[in-house]
């Protein structure tokens, strides 16, 4: 057995000292109900989020796309996809949800295909007859008056039993990867422009796997063919996950040519639940990605909480001989009492614009400062720190509540995907909420822009890298033009944010020393902002909330 799998095999045991409950942030990011009315949403038990930004939509101006998903065991009334549609300024154009009848699991992604925006949507179908039962996906397109089906209904599988389901887009293709119980785990891909897909692929010796999960990692590494699909999915024990990269291009031919092991961890008894994976778009020198996961172990009354991620990094090289392994980053690992089984962690995990952090988002039913006295479950998040000059770890003080209200009995959470062809640099999230009406649930969304080391919101948006920092942004409040002085030369990125996360203005130059930098606003609406200056070179990350008048 190799040092990587050894070092693996009791990672559930050798993270750490179990610790009480972290006192959590709260999180003031506002939040929203969508669909608007209850009815669709009943016991959710899978959720998926996506988002392109600052995109020349069907109206012919700038638009923002959004949409998440829900469903429940196959229901033919309570699964679907919401969509919304926002100007430049964020004010709302049109918005509206699609019933998906019959599908469990569903996993949804925006994509852009020759000046177009479609979503591509894979699911389980089960209506009861065997004749139809099986995977399949769906293209829905963007247009003025919203999102509309394309193409539905697109076999994948006839298998008569369930096996997981998720999707993945970048600008340069498609992903779908599934599980046939007992048969194994197969992908397809498609390559844009064109949207056309190839062969499903059996991946070979995976015939006793169960829940993949897929992400498309461009960049140097891996199969040295500067696309890769990689690949992470648990065997069917539930006490092992692994994780696997094949070639994109062999893939849409029709090959498993290059499906090769990366990386596995064994749980010495915990079981895990489905891991998540997530590479970043933008091109890479070396391998990138990162894979989320969790397990509970249950003695009584007393629960134990693991929740980690394992992040890939060839730019963080480590310490010999355990250099070529990925970092293990504990991200909770607690201990605390329930008189209730506990329900699913079901982490999540996204890399933000500039690759140099992932967030792990997690459900848990331990209590919490923010909503104490309560076994609900509360949606969880922390940052970790990711940029190539150290091990990955946990960035100080980013332990947060994504909500302040407890998800009720049945728990889902989501996180959208970076994309490089969206300009918008934030976190876009859904979750269920209990709602008095029937059927009982709605689903929620909000935004938290990257440059927020929270999802505390931008009240009190100065932070510990701010202090001591010479610089400042004025006019504030500003009517239309704002300034700052370069307090070094090098390279500088300026970006102005309004509260939701949309980029509403973005520029990188080169500035010496003492030069001022000004530039106009006339034509954004009045309210609050934040702007981000960023200058990695001379360590300057620096953010500022701005109200416009």
């Amino acid at each position: 057995m190799s040092k990587k799998l050894f070092n693996a095999l009791f990672l559930l045991g050798s993270l750490g000292t179990i610790a009480p409950s972290v006192a959590q942030n709260s999180s003031v990011m506002p939040e929203y109900m969508l669909p608007t009315v209850a009815g669709p949403v009943m016991r959710p038990q899978n959720a998926s989020s996506s988002t392109m930004q600052k995109i020349v939509g069907a109206s012919g101006a700038t638009e923002n796309l959004y949409i998440h998903s829900w469903d429940v065991y196959s229901s033919a009334d309570y699964n679907g996809i919401a969509w919304r549609r926002t100007d430049d300024n964020g004010n709302l154009i049109n918005e509206d949800f699609i019933n998906v009848k019959y599908a469990t699991d569903i996993d949804a992604v925006i994509y852009e295909d020759g000046g177009a925006y479609y979503v591509l949507a894979a699911y389980y179908y089960n209506d009861g007859d065997p004749n139809t039962k099986g995977h399949y996906y769906d293209i829905y397109k963007f247009d003025a008056s919203g999102l509309l089906p394309a193409s539905t209904m697109n076999p994948l599988s006839s298998s008569a039993t369930f096996g997981r389901i998720n999707v993945d887009a970048t600008s340069y293709g498609l992903a779908i990867t599934w599980c046939v119980p007992g048969v194994g785990i197969y992908t397809k891909v498609a390559s844009l422009s064109g949207a056309a897909f190839g062969p499903d692929v059996l991946m070979p010796g995976t015939a006793t796997m169960l829940d993949p999960d897929v992400c498309i990692r461009r960049g140097g590494g891996g199969s040295g063919t500067g696309l890769d699909l990689q690949i992470v999915f648990l065997e069917n024990t539930l006490t092992v996950v692994r994780e696997y990269r094949a070639p994109f291009f062999n893939v849409l031919a029709g090959s498993s040519a290059g499906f090769t092991e990366e990386y596995v961890a064994f749980s010495p008894g915990p079981k895990y639940f489905p891991p998540r994976i997530d590479c970043p778009d933008k091109w890479a020198g070396g391998q990138r990605w990162a894979v989320a996961m969790a397990a509970n172990s249950v003695s009584g009354t007393n629960i134990t909480e693991w929740v980690y991620a394992v992040v890939k990094n060839e730019d963080w090289p480590g310490v010999y001989p355990s250099w070529t392994s990925p970092t293990t980053v504990n991200v909770s690992y607690v201990n605390y009492t329930s008189p209730m089984w506990p329900e699913p962690c079901d982490p999540v995990i996204a890399y933000n614009t500039d690759v140099d952090k992932v967030t792990v988002g997690w459900m848990s039913q331990q209590n919490t400062s923010v909503i104490p006295g309560t076994n609900d479950k509360k949606y969880l998040a922390m940052d970790v720190k990711d940029d190539g000059t150290a091990a990955p770890a946990p960035i100080p003080g980013s332990y947060n509540m994504i909500s302040n209200v407890p998800g009720g009995n049945e728990a889902v959470l989501a996180f959208s995907g970076q994309n490089e062809n969206s300009y918008f640099d934030g976190l876009y999230i859904a979750f269920a909420h209990f709602h008095p009406s029937f059927p009982n649930y709605s689903m929620y969304y909000k935004s938290r822009p990257w440059s927020l080391s929270t999802f505390k919101g931008i009240v009190d948006l100065p932070t510990d890298k701010n202090k001591g920092m010479q610089f400042t942004i004025s006019p504030n409040p500003f009517e239309h033009t704002l300034s700052f002085q370069a307090p070094a030369k090098g390279n500088y990125t300026i970006s102005l944010m309004g509260i939701g996360g949309s980029v509403v203005y973005e520029q990188k130059c080169i500035l010496n020393e003492a030069q001022t930098y000004q530039f106009n606003t006339p034509e954004i609406a009045s309210g609050t902002y934040v702007m981000k200056v960023s200058s990695p070179e001379n360590n300057i990350d620096y953010t500022q909330k701005l109200v416009k008048k």
